[in-house]
């Protein structure tokens, strides 16, 4: 998985993110947190309205996704790369 958005909440998104990462962005953006019901060390709740700008949250969006696909398995990561674009 590499992002969550409740239905009950869609101004908030959680996002996978690098351990280290996820800490300093927690402590540079006020609208980023540990994220709630999940590992807090990877995960990340990220508010979409506040102070953090699109460019980022593409940025962050684009991280998770970095992020779950660097955890793949060998066999895994041949069968993404031949999907066709």
């Amino acid at each position: 998985m590499t992002a969550c958005i409740k239905l009950e909440c869609p101004d908030l998104i959680t996002l996978k993110c690098d351990p280290d990462y996820a800490l300093e962005l927690r402590d540079h953006y006020p609208g980023v947190e540990g994220a709630y019901h999940f590992n807090k060390k990877y995960w990340n709740q990220v508010s979409l309205k506040g102070d953090i700008d699109d460019k980022m949250i593409l940025h962050l969006i684009d991280h998770s996704y970095e992020e779950v696909i660097k955890k793949f398995t060998r066999k895994l990561k041949q069968e993404y790369n031949e999907l066709p674009d």
